[in-house]
């Protein structure tokens, strides 16, 4: 009983193994017929059309390439034999160590049937590795950039305050007026990025400094030099 525990068991495994070549939701199943091949769940195909269909083969062919890559390394044979071994297999999409598909596959190659399904079980546990891996690493490159944007954008800004508080010293100097007094009347300036000085919010900082458009505008543009010079 103990045997046909662990039979069944591999059986399972060597399924999902098989069956996780197409990068589906697998489990193996808990419980299968005596003598007959272990069932597999797969998650429920969502409607997408040829292009969700396109999308899953190539993801089932690339599951299957790595399968068979890993169980050449783990059986040290050719990626090529091992392939054309374990296409029925993949074919499908589940098979039973004892069944005579499985056996074939493992004459095929010149080793035990209990060699292919360790190499399988091996190979589909290297390969839910790698994926695992690829996920978490892609994530955390997608945080990183992210960090680095916000960084990016929090450096800006606080150059752009630097350069402000620099032209409102040195239009206050030049003006001689408060540093407060002047930063309170070219804030609408500053928030709009630019504005002329026959522009209405250019006249009314004007007003607001007591002096002519004419005058701030020299104001800044001797600003502009100084900071420029500065930096």
């Amino acid at each position: 009983m103990r045997n046909r525990t662990k039979i069944i068991a591999a059986g399972a495994a060597v399924t999902a193994a098989l069956a996780a070549g197409g990068g589906a939701a697998l489990a193996s199943a808990p419980a299968a017929r005596p003598g007959g091949a272990a069932r597999t769940t797969s998650a429920t195909a969502k409607p997408g059309g040829p292009k969700s269909a396109g999308s899953g083969a190539a993801s089932q062919r690339q599951g299957h390439a790595a399968i068979t890559a890993s169980v050449a390394r783990t059986l040290h044979l050719s990626t090529a034999r091992v392939g054309a071994a374990l296409a029925p297999l993949f074919a499908a999409g589940q098979a039973d160590t004892s069944s005579p598909a499985f056996a074939a596959a493992a004459r095929s190659l010149g080793v035990s049937t209990g060699q292919l399904a360790a190499a399988l079980v091996h190979a589909k546990l290297s390969v839910a590795g790698a994926t695992s891996y690829r996920q978490s690493h892609g994530g955390a490159k997608a945080a990183a950039a992210k960090a680095a944007g916000a960084t990016s954008a929090s450096a800006t800004a606080a150059a752009n305050r630097r350069a402000h508080d620099e032209m409102t010293a040195a239009v206050a100097a030049a003006l001689h007026l408060g540093t407060a007094r002047v930063s309170a009347a070219l804030a609408p300036i500053f928030a709009a990025g630019q504005a002329g000085p026959s522009s209405p919010a250019f006249a009314a900082a004007a007003r607001s400094l007591g002096v002519s458009t004419g005058q701030l505008a020299a104001a800044l543009a001797h600003a502009k030099q100084s900071v420029a010079a500065g930096g």
